[in-house]
């Protein structure tokens, strides 16, 4: 049954359409992006969808299909619900440290999942490991990435701080691959879209490991027949990336990580969410997950102190969110590099997914740090007023 009534929706849509088009022209004007897409839901009712701008400087217009490089929202659309699986079917605990699965160094044996999940293992945010790596076979790359990471200093000692990390997720994809004994690609699309029959989220794997300024074999041919829109330019590729990912190991590995490598729609990624939400809401069942999990994935865990995250998923900062000032304290979202995000608030059950190329044609480019919280702001003002 509709949160909301139809005529509601259509007073909604209307102003929405009429303040978003204001603020996206503006921005197209100022380059933040070459092209973005919106798509804002409210509890089982579609409120809102439009594209505006090109698929690069020049280009084809923005579509509701077009791809998106959804960078770090690979995180919770992917790793996230994949450990959620595991964790419900009683295959890994959230207190099982990184030993169990790895030959984790003395200064690494009490990192757990739940410190991977929730960004506080101590790991460090980011290396460019993608330099050595484009040295070594291509099917060894991924234990060689996992030494990589396993024997690089910490920045802090586990459950210390809170530091956004993209290493403990290349673990925690890692993990999944060995305890469901399939690759990462077929493992989301399997266990994750295909019961959804969703087809509008999905990695572009490659083929081999060429070196960095070759062109790119996706190994999935479909992959070639779908609207992308266009990333960075890549000094270190020499190309510009389209359909191919834009985070160097990510590339490195094969277009297959579990922080970066998911490719989707505004559609996509909102069906995802809102599969989780159900399920949190107690909606549908799913053989998948269960409610208890998705709460218990959706709780900010307070540790450590000062931190927002729940395990997977950001909550908002009480002060400069990307959110904005309208969504509650008990909303999770998440942001992508590229310039993707989503936010959820469960208090009002309101969803907005957010995708642009922010990168194109430079990841310099940061302007969308203003202009997200500013866009999520005109959305509740709107639903405020009405």
């Amino acid at each position: 049954m509709n949160t909301c009534s139809e005529s509601s929706n259509r007073q909604l849509a209307h102003s929405l359409g009429t303040r978003l088009d204001r603020t996206f022209r503006d921005a197209l004007e100022k380059r933040h992006f070459s092209g973005a897409g919106i798509f804002i839901s409210r509890g089982d009712s579609f409120v809102f969808s439009r594209e505006w701008g090109h698929d690069r400087w020049d280009g084809e217009p923005i579509e509701a299909d077009t791809r998106f490089d959804l960078a770090s929202l690979t995180k919770p659309l992917v790793t996230v619900p994949l450990v959620m699986a595991a964790a419900a079917k009683g295959m890994i605990g959230l207190d099982d440290t990184i030993s169990r699965f790895f030959p984790a160094p003395p200064d690494k044996r009490d990192i757990t999942i739940r410190h991977l999940l929730s960004h506080s293992s101590g790991l460090a945010p980011y290396r460019q490991f993608f330099y050595d790596l484009v040295g070594i076979p291509f099917d060894k790359r991924r234990d060689a990435m996992i030494s990589m990471i396993l024997d690089d200093p910490l920045d802090a000692m586990p459950g210390e701080t809170a530091s956004y990390s993209d290493l403990g997720y290349i673990l925690l994809g890692a993990m999944l691959e060995n305890i469901f004994d399939s690759r990462l690609d077929r493992l989301a699309a399997r266990m994750l879209y295909a019961p959804l029959g969703l087809d509008e989220l999905h990695f572009c794997p490659l083929r081999s490991g060429a070196p960095p300024e070759s062109p790119p074999e996706i190994l999935a041919d479909r992959g070639k027949h779908l609207k992308y829109a266009a990333a960075e330019f890549c000094p270190w590729r020499k190309r510009l990336l389209v359909g191919e990912v834009s985070d160097e190991n990510a590339w490195a590995l094969g277009g297959l990580a579990g922080h970066a490598g998911l490719f989707g729609t505004v559609r996509g990624v909102s069906a995802m969410v809102g599969f989780l939400r159900d399920i949190y809401r107690g909606k549908i069942e799913s053989d998948l997950l269960s409610r208890e999990i998705v709460r218990l994935f959706w709780t900010r865990t307070g540790h450590p102190r000062g931190s927002t995250w729940a395990l997977g998923f950001d909550t908002p900062r009480i002060v400069g969110s990307s959110a904005g000032r309208y969504f509650s304290q008990k909303s999770v979202g998440h942001l992508g590099f590229t310039g993707t995000s989503f936010w959820l608030d469960l208090d009002r059950d309101i969803l907005v997914v957010l995708l642009t190329n922010r990168v194109h044609p430079s990841r310099e480019n940061d302007a969308l740090k203003k202009f997200r919280p500013v866009v999520h702001n005109r959305i509740m003002e709107v639903f405020n007023e009405i």
